[in-house]
């Protein structure tokens, strides 16, 4: 195999996933001759120099991803690592993602100062009134304004440590971050109180946790390298939560939600400023099958009649503390 460049952004999560996908090439590459010579290249990308304080409408047209595909048409480099969230549905003409790593927690959390923490109604987060809740996203938005009417959504950006930095310091009462993040970088929260959000009921980003690495689709060798790397479960789940985005025409300009995991898909979308949820059913081997109810319940879910129809109160749990030892980090 000849000698890779991989591009990446620069910052520190960004690091983590392609020093641990780098870590899984190597390896693969191992089984089939020498050492395999991969060096590491960072990008800025608008993403890392534009800090509007709010994404809406930027992640579909390549916010975080561009400069990165540019570079692998020009050859500069020769694989991208990307969090699969950023990446449009679309992939530019001549690129494709070669790879899917398998996923890490796909949950969100919410991280809080202690002196925010009240006692919780049903069905809300324990935040105290006007509490200050730091998201760049309009999906974490659409379900604070649901499920802590309470408190008020603040625009938040920079990196994980540094959203993390921006609570401990006092300029948020609480922040609600990915999961995978905050885990992958092994962040000291301690200093905060910190819930695991339901992802049945809190829905995550399409794709959230999970990696995507990026190559020319004429890169046969690399291709086959990479496949060894692709994680079927995870690439599986994640394309059909990526057919909703690209449903819903994809980016943020839309609040929404998808997340695959079992015989489940979970559903949520924001209708004239109110979250909706649903479930809908996955069998194995029946991807038309499947297609058709997410299609016939994202209709259902947009009439005025629509009701959700609530789960086991096993599956219905808002938050919990949060547990470590049960997320997956991969």
């Amino acid at each position: 195999m000849r000698a890779l460049v991989a591009g990446t952004r620069g910052s520190a999560l960004a690091l983590w996933q392609t020093e641990h996908a780098a870590a899984l090439l190597r390896a693969a590459a191992a089984t089939r001759g020498p050492p395999l010579d991969l060096k590491v290249q960072i990008i800025t990308t608008r993403g890392d120099t534009d800090q509007s304080p709010v994404l809406a409408g930027k992640l579909g047209k390549g916010f975080f991803t561009q400069e990165l595909e540019a570079a692998l048409r020009t050859g500069e480099i020769d694989l991208a690592v990307h969090s699969l969230k950023d990446l449009p549905t679309e992939s530019p003409a001549g690129l494709e993602n070669g790879a899917i790593l398998e996923r890490g927690p796909a949950h969100d959390l919410l991280i809080m100062r202690a002196a925010a923490i009240v006692p919780a109604a049903d069905g809300r987060l324990p935040l105290r009134k006007g509490a200050r809740v730091g998201s760049s996203s309009l999906r974490r938005a659409a379900l604070l304004a649901r499920y802590a009417p309470q408190a008020s959504a603040q625009p938040l950006r920079g990196n994980v440590p540094t959203r993390v930095s921006k609570l401990v310091q006092g300029k948020y009462d609480a922040i609600v971050l990915a999961a995978a993040g905050v885990t992958r970088l092994a962040l000291d929260v301690s200093a905060c109180v910190v819930f695991d959000l339901n992802p049945r009921v809190w829905v995550p980003a399409p794709g959230q946790g999970a990696v995507a690495i990026q190559c020319r689709d004429q890169d046969h060798e690399l291709k086959d390298l990479l496949e060894r790397l692709t994680h079927r479960p995870t690439a599986d789940a994640t394309a059909l939560e990526r057919l909703y985005l690209q449903g819903l025409e994809g980016g943020c300009t839309t609040p929404f939600g998808c997340l695959v995991r079992g015989t489940e898909v979970c559903l949520g979308l924001d209708i004239q400023g109110g979250w909706r949820r649903a479930v809908a059913e996955r069998a194995a081997g029946d991807a038309a099958g499947v297609e058709a109810r997410i299609a016939a319940t994202l209709v259902a879910m947009q009439a005025a009649a629509f009701r959700e129809t609530p789960g086991s109160a096993d599956q219905e749990w808002l938050y919990r503390a949060h547990q470590p030892s049960e997320v997956q980090v991969a």
